[in-house]
């Protein structure tokens, strides 16, 4: 799922799941309800989702041999509570970073989904702006899609004090 781009994945799962299955409408009109959005969003968070699993995988896998959770088990704390507070904790800190940057990546999606599925959304009216020549439009959109993004990472970097007690930010 990694590899795979994603307006393929869309033009695939739009074929497949929308035409030959009907089990949801191929596009999407402005008077979408929750339902019909559920497809676009698969293909739109299906990379990142599948990413976000090895990566957890792996952290978690790397961290099960560290020396405080031998020490949390020698207490004789539960394996729940071992693997809950100890290792997943430590373990979701790549995982945060990730998200953080991928945030970009998912805007940037964003505009390709909402053309193959004909979303009216914020993507979708910014290729449109792009295309037309409005620099205003353009340059509103783009302004806050950054906004977005430098709060999503200040969010991130909060993250990171919160789950690794180790990290302190001095005022």
């Amino acid at each position: 799922m990694i590899g795979i781009p994603i307006f393929v994945l869309g033009f695939l799962l739009q074929f497949t799941i929308g035409v030959q299955l009907g089990w949801a409408k191929p596009t999407v009109s402005s008077a979408a309800t929750i339902p019909d959005l559920i497809l676009p969003a698969i293909v739109l968070g299906l990379g990142s989702f599948a990413y976000v699993l090895r990566l957890t995988r792996t952290s978690v896998i790397e961290n099960m041999n560290a020396d405080y959770v031998r020490t949390a088990t020698a207490k004789g704390l539960s394996r729940f509570r071992v693997v809950r507070v100890h290792i997943l904790r430590n373990s979701l800190i790549p995982v945060i970073t990730f998200l953080g940057a991928d945030l970009g990546a998912l805007m940037g999606g964003a505009i390709v989904t909402e053309g193959i599925f004909n979303v009216p959304g914020v993507g979708n009216r910014l290729y449109r702006a792009v295309t037309q020549g409005e620099g205003p439009t353009v340059v509103s959109i783009v302004t806050v899609l950054v906004l977005i993004y430098v709060v999503s990472n200040l969010f991130v970097d909060l993250l990171y004090a919160w789950l690794d007690p180790r990290i302190r930010y001095d005022a």
